[in-house]
């Protein structure tokens, strides 16, 4: 969320064309759970989330830390991770859907996460004629 919400400028840039969802899915690092130590000033405790709630809480403290464009909307994964679970999220992945289709399907963050990519995906199929 950290990446996307400092190089989120390409969404001013094509919102006119694609509508943007951030889906907010199972915590990857709990607090209470497997949890890796803090690597950056950003990171932050968040439980393993046992209730539909929980994760929608957590989504809200993400979105106090980080400031997302008003382009992007907001959702948490159902507590069955269906969004998770349909996308091979594990962790953060960009997904571009077009007519119900995967147009785009970016690598698994966070080692696979491109977000330039994207924008050159972007760039080549809605690029100014």
């Amino acid at each position: 969320l950290y990446e996307f919400s400092q190089n989120s400028i390409f969404l001013n840039e094509f919102s006119g064309v694609a509508d943007f969802l951030l889906v907010y899915i199972d915590e990857a690092h709990p607090s209470d759970g497997w949890a890796a130590p803090g690597i950056s000033p950003s990171s932050f405790e968040v439980r393993k989330h046992r209730n539909q709630e929980d994760r929608c809480a957590a989504a809200h403290q993400l979105l106090e830390r980080f400031s997302l464009p008003p382009q992007c909307q907001v959702v948490t994964d159902c507590m069955d991770n269906n969004a998770n679970v349909a996308y091979g999220v594990s962790f953060e992945r960009v997904c571009i859907v077009q007519r119900q289709k995967i147009a785009y399907l970016g690598g698994k963050g966070p080692f696979f996460y491109n977000l330039q990519e994207v924008r050159l995906w972007l760039e080549q199929n809605f690029s100014k004629r």
